[in-house]
């Protein structure tokens, strides 16, 4: 089999090639659409904390990792089997007719490049949050988040797995723009909302500045179409070029023990979000509908100091070999090769100590209406809008989620198309005040290909009181009832009751 020169792959495409196909949740429906979400619900609709039923909340903690993509996969198995037997798990390009693989391994597979394809991995770890009502109109509170994400869409047919790793000799290929872009990223937010009522229809506002603390950021992309062709030995010509690529290099060191979180850079970011919902006939019964719309994760990261962009350009014929490229151990060493390479000049790549990657920005819509006591349909449609083609990026959503609704627990089945191409059903469940779920129940069974994975956790406590003998009215929703009496009547809200 020939072998694509590591150089290309290193120039173009960081890290894509050899991206695992099943990683370890995207919108965490089952935890952020429900009444009781409370600062959950923030998450895809800062506005919706307008309608809590209780006068406080803390989030202790909540977690969720969400990875899809239609580059590679795992065969015949499950996200449980997988883990238990990561030693099993064995490349098909590895293996042949005479070294076939054993009954009991996991073949790993790619996709065949007939359309174009993608892959995004995100997660995030959020830490302590609360939220308390001010009066009864207002709502603020505070979040903390350690995030991460990598994506690359429309990835082109002919940079597909099982092309790339055995193209012809002496043929010019035309390789179409392409790029991936990764980064990680915490944030501490503010988050404020206010309910406002109009004749007998509530109407709340939600806002959620950010402040952002860059830890590692990188992007790899070729901005035009460009021919390479591999000749004899290990000497590649490539056509005319525009390729750009940045990295944070603080972590950048052959010495495992220096490797460490560090702040490399900060931006800002915004979620803000309005929110309609119309009370039912009984205040116990809560909203007859709520419908929201939202634009989430808008924002970005700068890097600088401890980062570089460069960028390559050329337009006449241009061909390299690998005696250019010596083994190095040091990072800036190998970015100077490439320059001088390409450029003739070993710094003249470089443009700046310091580059940006947008947050993976989305506009969302949001409906939920209750069908029957305590029964509700949601519907959500995602769509991402990146700031820029450096941003990261999330899958585009539509999805539908039934839920039965108790002051207890509640139970979610979210039925999701992801990018517009992948099905999926999930299964959520709260237990007071503990969230478990899944938008991909698929992934914990047994199935022919294993392209993604998702799961969601979180806990948190909010007002309660110790009330034996009255009766718990639940969640109430005030009608308007006077000039003086908008927005949700905490008065009426009792809390848990044991």
């Amino acid at each position: 089999m020939r072998q694509t020169p590591f150089y290309f792959l290193v120039i173009l495409f960081l890290g894509l090639l050899f991206f695992p196909g099943g990683l370890f949740s995207q919108d965490q429906l089952g935890m952020r659409l429900e009444r009781y979400a409370g600062i959950y619900s923030a998450g895809i609709n800062p506005a919706n904390t307008a309608f809590t039923p209780h006068n406080w909340e803390v989030s202790l903690f909540n977690a969720d990792l969400f990875t899809e993509n239609s580059y590679a996969f795992l065969r015949n198995t499950s996200l449980q089997h997988a883990l238990r037997n990561t030693d099993k798990i064995i490349s098909l390009a590895d293996t042949s007719a005479e070294n076939a693989p054993g009954r009991d391994a996991i073949p790993q597979d790619f996709a065949d490049g007939s359309r174009k394809m993608h892959f995004v991995a995100q997660a995030r770890v959020a830490g302590p949050a609360f939220s308390f009502q001010i009066g009864e109109k207002n709502v603020v509170g505070l979040t903390t988040a350690f995030r991460t994400n990598v994506s690359s869409y429309r990835i082109p047919e002919i940079l597909a797995y099982r092309t790339v790793s055995d193209l012809p000799r002496n043929q010019a290929i035309n390789i179409p723009p392409a790029g991936i872009t990764g980064m990680v990223w915490g944030e501490i937010g503010l988050q404020y909302s206010r309910l406002e009522s109009i004749g007998n229809l509530q109407i709340a506002w939600g806002i959620s500045p950010k402040l952002l603390i860059g830890y590692e950021g990188f992007f790899v992309r070729a901005q035009s179409k460009f021919d390479y062709t591999q000749l004899q030995g290990d000497t590649t010509s490539f056509g005319s070029a525009k390729w750009d690529y940045a990295l944070t290099t603080a972590n950048l060191t052959t010495d495992a023990n220096a490797v460490k979180l560090k702040r490399q850079g900060s931006g800002v970011g915004l979620d803000m979000g309005v929110s309609w919902a119309m009370p039912g006939e009984d205040e116990s019964d809560g909203y007859a509908w709520r419908a929201g719309i939202s634009l989430i994760d808008l924002g970005f990261v700068r890097f600088k100091n401890t980062a570089q962009r460069h960028h390559i350009e050329f337009d006449t014929l241009l061909s390299v070999n690998g005696s250019q490229f010596p083994q190095r151990d040091n990072a800036d060493d190998i970015l100077q090769d490439v320059s001088l390479a390409f450029l003739g000049d070993s710094a003249a790549s470089l443009q700046k100590n310091a580059f940006g990657i947008g947050l993976p920005t989305a506009l969302s819509v949001q409906f939920d209406a209750r069908i029957a006591p305590m029964f509700y349909v949601s519907g959500v449609l995602e769509q991402r809008i990146p700031l820029s083609i450096f941003s990261v990026k999330r899958p585009s959503t539509l999805a539908v989620v039934p839920r039965f609704e108790h002051r207890w627990f509640s139970v979610s089945l979210p039925f999701v198309v992801d990018d517009w191409k992948t099905f999926r059903m999930g299964a959520a469940v709260r237990l007071a005040w503990l969230y478990l779920g899944s938008d991909n129940l698929g992934s914990f069974r047994s199935k022919d290909k294993l392209s993604g994975v998702d799961f969601y956790i979180g806990f948190k406590i909010n007002a309660f009181s110790v009330n034996i003998n009255k009766k718990e009215k639940g969640y109430h929703l005030n009608r308007e009832r006077s000039s003086r009496s908008k927005g949700p009547n905490l008065r009426k809200i009792k809390c848990y009751s044991f």
